[in-house]
């Protein structure tokens, strides 16, 4: 009779709970198993009875269950940790060199000064990462094209600073760029090529096999195309800018290519890594072979040429080699590429142009 008594009296106090249990309740049953899980959990500990706080458990761990069920579906579609880390790095380099970059600008006065520019914008670079991916996980390819993108973006900086400073040089007046004009180009490029790769791998949803592909076919035409190009400047004080001038169009030629060949071939990381090492090879094995026969008489055009030719033969061959390993196709098919032409007649002329949608 007592105890009768005691939940008679107790049950008006049990109406909030009763009333946040049908709301997790009806969470679970909507499939929003993530927020029904946290909030069972909470209502096991405020629970009136034991009866109350078992059965709320019990809910909580199924909530649990399909939460972690969601997140395996939707997993393909989610960047993976190796990526994540990629950026990471690339975020860290970032963040360095934008240091680098403020100390150039600002030439401080003591090393309290000159150490806080890098360690502020490595720790915002790297945080900034963090909590993006935090508040919402990047989509697949995401983190892979803005950290290209930087490493693409830097070597067009580079492609601009060299060719200006060889130019200064072959003309031998006194327009060499300076350091803090060198150090903003080389940031700009990075910092518009990594906004670049964002949008497009926001936009696109590339893999990662897709990306790494463009990064090295512009990263490789563009060394291939200087040296080859260097290698047959016949005017010794011509021959830099000439490397520098024919490697610029064959590095963006590449990156071109890239995009455009990457969705036909649809390369994992991995095989793009091997053509990599390839490449690599390709142009040590050739240009060392070339230094070791000459011995003294070595020509800089001819071992140029040997190197150039080289990277080409190892990425030729390491690319037959790699050619029975998986695909990496996209979790989804990727919107398609649509350009048209479009032609407009005017008094006297036409307007010809093309658009289209990325």
């Amino acid at each position: 009779m007592l105890l009768v008594t005691t939940r008679a009296s107790a049950a008006p106090d049990d109406a909030p709970w009763r009333e946040r249990y049908m709301r997790a309740r009806t969470l679970l049953t909507e499939g929003h198993a993530e927020d029904a899980a946290r909030a069972f959990e909470a209502l096991a500990i405020e629970a009136p009875t034991q009866e109350d706080s078992d059965l709320a458990r019990e809910l909580a761990s199924v909530a649990r269950e399909s939460a972690n069920k969601q997140v395996t579906v939707r997993s393909p579609h989610v960047r993976s940790s190796d990526e994540l880390s990629i950026l990471y790095a690339g975020a860290f380099i970032y963040g360095l060199g934008s240091g680098g970059w403020v100390v150039l600008l600002t030439q401080p006065k003591n090393f309290a000064a000159a150490v806080l520019p890098f360690v502020g914008l490595t720790t915002a670079a790297v945080g900034g990462v963090a909590v993006a991916d935090g508040y919402k996980p990047f989509r697949r390819g995401v983190p892979h094209s803005i950290a290209g993108g930087l490493y693409l973006g830097l070597g067009e900086g580079v492609w601009i600073v060299g060719l200006q400073h060889a130019g200064a040089t072959r003309r031998g007046d006194d327009s060499h760029w300076e350091a803090p004009v060198v150090a903003t180009a080389l940031w700009a490029g990075a910092t518009l090529g990594g906004v670049s790769g964002g949008v497009i791998g926001a936009l696109r949803e590339p893999t990662p096999g897709r990306v790494s592909f463009t990064t090295s076919a512009g990263t490789w035409a563009g060394l291939t195309s200087g040296f080859l190009g260097a290698a047959f400047e016949s005017r010794d004080r011509s021959r830099t800018e000439t490397g520098f001038l024919v490697g610029g169009i064959g590095y963006n030629l590449g990156i071109l290519g890239g995009i455009a060949f990457a969705p036909l071939v649809a390369p994992s990381v991995a095989r793009v890594r091997f053509v990599d090492l390839g490449a690599i090879a390709g142009g040590l094995v050739a240009g060392g072979a070339y230094a070791i026969a000459a011995e003294g008489s070595a020509s800089v055009p001819v071992g140029l040429g040997f190197a150039g030719g080289g990277i080409a033969v190892g990425t030729g061959i390491a690319w037959w080699l790699t050619s029975s390993m998986p695909q990496d196709p996209p979790a989804r098919p990727s919107p398609a590429v649509t350009v048209r032409p479009l032609i407009t007649p005017t008094q006297g002329g036409l307007i010809v142009g093309i658009s289209g949608e990325l």
